[in-house]
């Protein structure tokens, strides 16, 4: 049995769209989901969107004995070591990984972006931790520095690339051609109602000045509650709800340019072929941005982020040539992920009959 923690059951779909990519890599190695079990949030929704089984992330009882039953677990990806949302976040996926230690599980560590991280002490329990994980895959070399600057030895550390960049549709929800238009994706941020008032005025100068439809697209908590705001003071927006990542792959890639504060709505877009522009309004934003070539503007909805949508709409074609090449190298270094997880699984000692 899997034992798999991360931040899933939230409706958030750049979380969904990492445990479908897990998945995947875990049947790809022969693993199948009635052999999964996912800590999670809403464990109904996770059975039901991921073919697995799946226990309360604040059942203790139900989590310790999942453990018993396992002799893996999978922490990650996505961005579980930060102290940026809540200070209890950190602790609570270090604990996790403790128990299973202490269980004798074999400890993989998936996909994930590290940090950021100010409480000293809390840098130093993710090294102590870590030190004993079988094994460890980041999603860029920003984390691998980041945890040897905290005392992670250097040799434990695989720079991969996030799991989403290896993750396809199904053949029957094809990625579609980009048509004319812009896109725009924002999550709730601390400034977000003092900057209302300079959102609609930015999205009315698009829609007259491009003459380009705008949509909104919501992935994750808050951001439906933005998007409609916004669509009260300007009727043109269109205004759309990801029902899940396959969903939300879709509606970040449909049109040609792509605006997103979400890290997971840039990857959909690049996946899908839109052009993105991140909004860095996370470090992690800023280090996608970096891998890919791509312009990240700071969270102020003013001319600069305009001039950057104007830029790549004049030079689009040029720019979604490299864009691909440039994601297509992140799609093979994703594999990384899947190798270190098949060495985990080729080191259990085959059970007894």
């Amino acid at each position: 049995m899997i034992l798999v923690s991360g931040y899933y059951g939230y409706h958030n779909s750049g979380d969904e769209a990492i445990l479908a990519a897990l998945c995947r890599d875990l049947a790809a190695l022969g693993v199948p989901g009635r052999e999964i079990t996912v800590i999670s949030g809403n464990p109904a929704h996770t059975v039901k969107t991921h073919q697995v089984s799946a226990v309360y992330r604040y059942n203790p009882l139900a989590v310790i004995d999942a453990m018993g039953n396992s002799r893996v677990l999978i922490s990650g990806g996505g961005s579980l070591l930060q102290d940026a949302t809540s200070w209890r976040t950190i602790p609570y996926y270090l604990a996790v990984i403790q128990a299973a230690l202490a269980f004798g599980l074999k400890v993989m560590v998936y996909g994930q972006g590290i940090g950021p991280v100010k409480n000293r002490l809390y840098q130093r329990w993710i090294a102590e931790v870590l030190n004993r994980a079988d094994v460890i895959t980041l999603r860029d070399s920003g984390s691998a520095e980041l945890l040897q600057g905290w005392g992670v030895d250097a040799g434990r550390l695989t720079v991969a690339a996030d799991p989403v960049f290896g993750l396809d549709l199904e053949p029957d929800h094809p990625v579609l051609e980009p048509v004319p238009g812009i896109t725009v994706n924002l999550r709730p941020y601390s400034h977000w109602e003092r900057d209302y008032p300079q959102w609609i005025s930015l999205i009315r100068s698009w829609l007259a000045d491009f003459q380009l439809p705008v949509a909104f697209a919501a992935l994750g908590p808050g951001d439906l509650k933005i998007g409609l705001a916004l669509k009260r003071a300007v009727p043109q927006l269109e205004v759309s709800a990801a029902e899940d990542w396959r969903h939300a792959f879709r509606l970040m890639g449909q049109r040609e340019i792509c605006v997103s504060m979400r890290l997971h709505g840039l990857i959909f877009a690049a996946r899908g072929g839109s052009v993105p522009v991140g909004i860095s309004s996370d470090p992690k934003v800023t280090a996608l941005c970096s891998l890919l070539n791509l312009p990240a503007c700071q969270p102020k909805p003013d001319v600069r982020l305009t001039d950057t949508v104007r830029s790549l709409l004049a030079a689009q074609t040029s720019r979604r040539g490299q864009l691909a090449r440039d994601v297509e190298a992140l799609r093979v270094k994703s594999g990384q992920n899947r190798s270190a997880l098949a060495s985990v699984l080729q080191s259990l000692e085959p059970t007894k009959p």
